[in-house]
């Protein structure tokens, strides 16, 4: 069984105010942005991402 994504959180999305940092989906909020976070994404990905942009700062 696999969780759905509102169809606002994908990248049919018509308003991309919000961005995933590791694809190209867009969503309307950022509580969107964090479900698709936890449903596309492994955990691994999420960290590695946040650990490259805090060591760039």
């Amino acid at each position: 069984m696999q969780a759905s994504i509102p169809e606002r959180a994908t990248e049919a999305a018509k308003s991309h105010a919000y961005g995933c940092p590791l694809c190209n989906c867009g969503a309307d909020s950022e509580d969107d942005i964090y479900c698709h976070l936890l449903v596309s994404h492994r955990k691994s990905a999420v960290v590695g991402a946040l650990l490259e942009r805090v060591g760039n700062e």
